[in-house]
């Protein structure tokens, strides 16, 4: 049976399937325009290029056909950062998935762009980029310091994120220029002052999107080295998704954008709320489950615990089963003497000649008057151990001693008073008798 005919399901062909997703990448997608950095760039002899375009956290493969890169207005070189217009597609004889290219334009603007890409090469080479150096942001963050611009749109993005998943967070906002001259040694200032202060547990630098020349604070060297230097995790939420700068990459974490950054640093209040519960529901059930533990335990120990009265009244039915036994051994040992008399018996029976006989009889009636003379002593023996055996374990019972008129006196714990300078006024006693109880009071 095919697989057909089992679940009704259409069975697709590999390069159907391919052929099948291609159009339904490109149909959904259409053009889009992707920002990266150029790498394993290839010209070939067709004149196609093909090169990947990657970011700090991904790549992706990239075709720019002859018909199209003719007219690119400059010649693409390996680590440029470029923006990207292509087809979201896939190449169905190996089922990749890649953009096909219709136009290209540098991301950064002359002189600016040599500087960020000798910049980012120099602070690679000197591993601030290096992910063994970058810090986890906190799971559970109670203050956030954010150095942004007071009325600008990113910091207002920002609180409102907040407000909808956490709106109990801490906030200090540390204002800064976002652009001109001074913003980036503000921003490093402001970095630096939350260090001191120790009381944050993570930093948020960023800032609304805009051009190259209005981010280029952003690709500062000192600020890039304080942000490496930091002790306390920071956050780079700088311009939109498509700009990069120095300080995403130094950044312990990169946010696309400022409602990202929002999202990345805070947790959903419904969802600890949720999980808040469940905990609460899990603990509940534990405590449960222990108090249930415990009465079992309890219930094992009551059965366990015997009263005094129950050991003696074990004892006293032990005695009477070894009475029992003791009379059952002497019956035993008579029985057996007596069989043997027997046995004695038909053997003399069996002697005919009458001279023997006669002889021995006198001594047979001798034997048998001191054979019952002996028995008679010997079980007189016996009846008398047996009587001073019981009497001595009659001595040895608290009940005989009880039945004398003695008595066992206990404090309120049931502890046995065994002098007067165990008692004191007013105190009240329980006395044991043999045949009750008597609770009485010290006076």
């Amino acid at each position: 049976m095919t697989a057909n005919t089992h679940d009704n399901a259409r069975i697709w062909q590999v390069s159907e399937l391919n052929h099948a997703a291609r159009n339904l990448l490109e149909t959904r997608f259409g053009l889009v325009t992707v920002s990266g950095e150029i790498s394993g760039f290839t010209r070939a002899r067709s004149g196609h290029w093909y090169f990947r375009l990657k970011d700090m956290d991904g790549q992706v493969s990239c075709a720019m056909f002859r018909n199209k890169n003719l007219y690119c207005q400059f010649e693409p070189q390996e680590g440029d950062l470029v923006h990207f217009k292509a087809k979201v597609s896939i190449y169905p004889d190996r089922g990749d998935y890649q953009l096909i290219g219709e136009k290209m334009q540098a991301a950064g603007s002359g002189n600016l762009q040599q500087a960020f890409l000798a910049l980012k090469k120099k602070l690679l080479d000197e591993g601030l980029f290096e992910e063994q150096h970058k810090r986890p942001i906190p799971s559970h963050c109670q203050r956030i310091a954010v150095i942004s611009s007071a009325d600008g749109a990113a910091i207002h993005d920002f609180l409102k994120v907040l407000q909808q998943r956490m709106p109990g967070l801490a906030i200090d906002l540390l204002p800064v220029t976002v652009q001109g001259p001074n913003a980036a040694s503000e921003a490093a200032k402001a970095i630096e002052l939350c260090n001191l202060m120790g009381q944050h547990d993570v930093i948020v630098l960023t800032r609304g999107g805009g051009s190259v020349e209005d981010l280029w604070s952003y690709n500062d060297e000192h600020l890039a080295r304080t942000i490496y230097s930091s002790r306390i995790p920071t956050v780079s939420a700088v311009g939109h998704e498509t700009d990069f700068t120095i300080a995403d990459f130094v950044a312990d974490k990169r946010a696309p954008t400022p409602s990202a950054a929002a999202e990345l640093v805070s947790q959903d209040q419904s969802e600890v709320l949720h999980r808040v519960n469940q905990l609460e529901r899990h603990l509940t059930q534990l405590w449960r489950n222990h108090l249930q533990h415990q009465r079992l335990n309890l219930s094992r120990l009551e059965a366990l615990l015997q009263h005094p009265g129950q050991k003696l009244e074990d004892q006293s039915q032990r005695l009477d089963h070894l009475q029992v036994r003791l009379e059952q051994a002497l019956k035993k040992q008579l029985l057996e003497k007596a069989a043997y008399r027997s046995q004695l018996q038909a053997k003399l029976s069996n002697l005919t000649p009458m001279h023997f006989i006669k002889p021995q009889l006198t001594q047979l009636i001798q034997l048998r008057q001191r054979l019952n003379t002996a028995q008679q002593s010997q079980l007189r023996q016996h009846q008398q151990q047996l009587s001073n055996t019981a009497a001595q374990l009659n001595q040895l019972s608290p009940l005989s001693t009880l039945a004398r008129g003695y008595s066992i006196t206990r404090d309120e714990d049931g502890k046995v008073i065994s002098s007067a300078s165990q008692v004191k006024p007013k105190q009240h006693l329980k006395i044991k008798l043999h045949d009750g109880m008597i609770e009485a009071s010290v006076r």
